[in-house]
């Protein structure tokens, strides 16, 4: 299971990234720019489409997932450290920080059970998230397979200020998924109702 952990690390990790006061993406610090991405799908192999007057739905080329997000919001399939992140605009001119979503997936020994999943992972999360304090968490059946949803805070990594984290685990046909949404702890999340809307659409 040291993959497993791995790739969580990498999670929060780029949560520290993306949550700095200087918002600085991480494609950024590669790549020098941060353009929104091309949803227009006339020869592409991403189907983006909109499903409503409020959600796009992105379909995964390799056909492990769907989701769905606002226009509003940026897409990036082309992350390194995630399947993708989607990021929200700015609440008013003023808002340094932006709220946002990511996947992960890896895969995972065919024996791995969603219990085994969240246990080695959220052992690694509490080791890692300075001040780690749980607000909810439950086991629930999602698609068809058992999966686990929790909401924590604390300062990951070099942190200096607590976030709020939400994430789900997943695990089917030798997969690991890890969604995760994460937003400042303390102020008033303009942008909740959206990322709840954001992980009901998530299907694999």
């Amino acid at each position: 299971m040291k993959k497993i952990v791995v790739a969580l690390a990498l999670v929060v990790s780029s949560a520290v990234a993306w949550a700095q006061p200087a918002r600085i993406p991480v494609n950024d610090l590669n790549t020098g720019t941060n353009n929104k991405p091309n949803n227009n799908t006339t020869n592409s192999p991403n189907t983006t489409t909109t499903t409503s007057s409020e959600l796009k739905k992105y379909s995964d080329p390799k056909g492990r997932y769907t989701i769905g997000y606002p226009g509003d919001w940026k897409f990036d399939d082309k992350s390194e450290n995630a399947v993708f992140k989607i990021t929200s605009p700015a609440e008013n001119g003023e808002d340094k920080f932006f709220q946002y979503l990511n996947l992960q997936i890896e895969e995972i020994n065919s024996g791995t059970t969603v219990d085994d999943y969240v246990k080695t992972n959220m052992d690694a999360v509490k080791d890692f998230v300075k001040g780690y304090r749980e607000v909810s968490s439950m086991f629930f059946n999602r698609n068809g397979s058992r999966a686990y949803q929790i909401i924590y805070k604390g300062k990951p990594g070099e942190m200096t200020y607590d976030v709020q984290i939400k994430q789900l685990f997943c695990v089917s046909n030798g997969k690991g998924y890890v969604l995760t949404y994460l937003s400042k702890e303390g102020e008033r999340d303009a942008y909740e109702t959206t990322a709840n809307k954001i992980f009901n659409s998530f299907k694999f």
